[in-house]
């Protein structure tokens, strides 16, 4: 009978796969009633889970709920943890479509009770997510930051265990790059080759990281910390960095249009930095080396250039105007004069 049983159930995927949902629960509702017969708990609780399934995809989410609780249920008296970790995130899952978002709170609060006496980081990371999406629609900011916090602890921890990569790790556990990285402390991180365009990364810590050819095109980074940070070769094309402590930052890479207004780029590498029509005014660039750079319109008004390594730099082409130079080795007399002449202030 076992066996009978079995053929129902695979069958019933097949046409489940198929679109023929009816047909697919029709087979399960058979699969489940032999399955009861055997005294079969885990297989009961598969057939009930998709049974719960194939009812939500036909709209009848009550009835999918009276199956996901008789899962539950089962998986409870049983101890089976993986079916009731199961069993509530479908029921928290189901009610958050009706939507019945305190139901649905119950089910996730309750999940990541179950995730934690598991062990298993990735499901508690997981669990932690749902919250936050219920925490969110609920306008609970205390509550939803303090179950993201969870979530990044949870990512550390799995990175300690086995490193790898970060934007991997952090979707297992369900953070979102894109929005979910701002004001983190991501000292240290590997965003080698990492796929970060539009990410808001604003006020997150990142001094130190290696963001080497990444894509940081059109994101957040202003009040970032990224001292020290490798950025060679990153695409930092029209990103925003007001206000970001660049202090001895790699920056050998391209920097079109980027926002660099009032950023620390003090001691920085921009050695051939193609910067075209970047906003640079009251940046710190003291001591930082701007040899061979593109400065094609670019404003660098107010800006502090002491002892700035200008080699062969275009910087005749920016807008200096109120720009600080002093000690810069390799500014011809004539340069000293032409920016002079565009409203430099020149020692």
């Amino acid at each position: 009978m076992s066996q009978d049983a079995d053929a129902l159930f695979k069958q019933g995927i097949q046409e489940y796969q198929g679109g023929n949902l009816e047909g697919a629960k029709s087979l399960w509702e058979q699969a489940l009633s032999i399955y009861r017969s055997l005294e079969n708990a885990q297989r009961q609780g598969a057939a009930l889970g998709n049974l719960g399934a194939v009812s939500q995809a036909l709209g009848r989410v009550e009835e999918a709920i009276a199956y996901y609780k008789q899962h539950l249920s089962l998986a409870q008296d049983v101890g089976d943890l993986p079916g009731q970790r199961n069993a509530l995130n479908n029921l928290g899952n189901a009610y958050s479509s009706l939507p019945d978002f305190p139901q649905a709170l119950t089910y996730y609060q309750q999940e990541w009770v179950v995730a934690q006496e598991w062990g298993d980081l990735l499901l508690q990371g997981q669990a932690l997510f749902n919250l936050r999406q219920v925490y969110k629609v609920m306008q609970d900011r205390d509550t939803e930051q303090r179950c993201l916090e969870e979530q990044w602890a949870i990512a550390k921890q799995l990175l300690e265990k086995q490193p790898q990569d970060i934007l991997d790790i952090a979707q297992q556990v369900g953070l979102n790059p894109l929005s979910d990285f701002a004001g983190a402390n991501l000292a240290q991180m590997n965003f080698h080759y990492a796929n970060l365009g539009g990410a808001n990364l604003s006020e997150t810590n990142l001094s130190g990281a290696d963001l080497s050819l990444a894509d940081l095109s059109h994101a957040q980074l202003s009040h970032a910390n990224l001292e020290k940070a490798i950025l060679s070769n990153a695409n930092l094309r029209d990103a925003n960095l007001q206000y970001a402590n660049l202090q001895g930052a790699d920056l050998r890479t391209i920097l079109p249009r980027a926002d660099l207004s009032d950023a620390n780029l003090e001691a920085a590498n921009l050695s051939g930095a193609y910067l075209q029509r970047a906003d640079l005014s009251r940046a710190n660039l003291a001591q930082a080396n701007l040899s061979y750079a593109d400065l094609t319109d670019v404003n660098l008004q107010e800006a502090q250039l002491t002892g700035a390594l200008l080699k062969q730099a275009n910087i005749d082409k920016a807008n200096v105007n109120q720009a600080y130079f002093k000690d810069n080795p390799k500014l011809s007399s004539a340069l000293k004069q032409h920016l002079r002449d565009k409203g430099a202030i020149v020692e």
